[in-house]
């Protein structure tokens, strides 16, 4: 059996990281973490204990060939003494369910969830992984009664990993060269800030040459298209989550002050408020520190504005279905 709680005490441990949700995201997310030798405990919780237990033996017996780190299935009481609780449990779409029925249905998934780990006694960072991400951080937030800067959406970390891979291809130049950011909502109506990109320090418009310049608005349909393409062809995405879900954890486990395009609270940047969706933002310890503004064109600023209303319009309709 791999239920061993680690620890009676009520102290948080500063090393361990929970993961509430064992499916695709949840376990490949534990490998990420494993690999990258982040955490010195990470605890595996899900509705199915077995499934849990399955994965975290199966993680466990890697742990030779990584990172000295231990691995377990344990229940909220478990998480609740993690430093950072990483959520990716949701349910599956059913036939000829509508997006917002199944956002529903998660939305009291994570309720659920959130009110277990507070019964706990949990004090610690909430990293939000479910779609929609945006949403569903916000309920976490109101749920919870954390302070907003230490419960953040996975946001556009992963939406701009695809934009900077990409437009590195089209200029064939490494991507981590590429200095550029998504915005907005974790969805379709997400804005490059192509106003404030760079490459090298130099503004991507002056980087290209005029008859080499790339099709902006086909890179952003690309980048929006990604995950329902790869859903098409494998059945879920995994991979590039969980390495930002282990980019995110770093940031936050090693005090970095890093900027990362996470999903957080508005409070009046480009005059929106009331609302999470992802600004980058400065990312430590004590979660985020503060959101920047980039310099953005007028058309840039009204996509974002268009964005947030698009998250309003779906929170004031769970409203009207409760």
């Amino acid at each position: 059996m791999a239920t061993v709680s680690a620890s009676d005490s009520t102290t948080r441990v500063r090393d361990r990281i929970a993961i509430i949700g064992t499916g695709h995201v949840g376990a490949t997310s534990a490998y990420a973490l494993m690999m990258r030798g982040l955490a010195r405990e990470i605890v595996l919780v899900d509705l199915n204990t077995q499934h849990a237990e399955g994965e975290a033996m199966d993680l466990q017996h890697g742990v030779p060939l990584a990172r000295p780190v231990r691995i377990w299935a344990g229940d909220y009481r478990d998480a609740a003494r993690a430093s950072i609780v990483v959520m990716t449990a949701g349910v599956n779409g059913r036939p000829g369910e509508s997006r917002l029925d199944l956002l529903g249905r998660n939305v009291v998934v994570v309720r659920n969830c959130m009110r277990q780990l507070m019964a706990e006694g949990f004090d610690g960072l909430v990293l939000m992984t479910t779609n929609p991400v945006d949403v569903l951080a916000q309920i976490a937030q109101a749920e919870s009664g954390l302070p907003m800067a230490r419960v953040i959406g996975s946001g556009t970390v992963l939406d701009t990993a695809r934009l900077r891979a990409m437009v590195g291809e089209a200029l064939g130049v490494e991507a981590r060269s590429v200095h550029a950011y998504i915005i907005g909502e974790h969805g379709d109506s997400e804005v490059a800030a192509w106003s404030s990109a760079r490459v090298a320090g130099v503004p991507l418009t002056d980087f290209c040459a005029p008859d080499a310049r790339p099709n902006f608005d086909e890179l952003l349909r690309r980048v929006r298209r990604a995950a329902p393409e790869i859903i098409e062809r494998k059945g879920y995405t995994s991979f590039a989550i969980a390495s930002c879900v282990a980019r995110i954890c770093e940031a936050v486990l090693r005090d970095e002050r890093t900027i990362l395009p996470v999903s957080t609270m508005t409070s009046g940047q480009y005059g929106i408020a009331g609302v999470y969706l992802s600004l980058p933002c400065v990312l430590g310890q004590r979660g985020i520190e503060r959101a920047i503004e980039l310099p953005l064109s007028e058309a840039e600023r009204d996509g974002l504005r268009a964005s947030a209303d698009v998250l309003r319009r779906t929170l004031k309709s769970l409203e009207s279905q409760k």
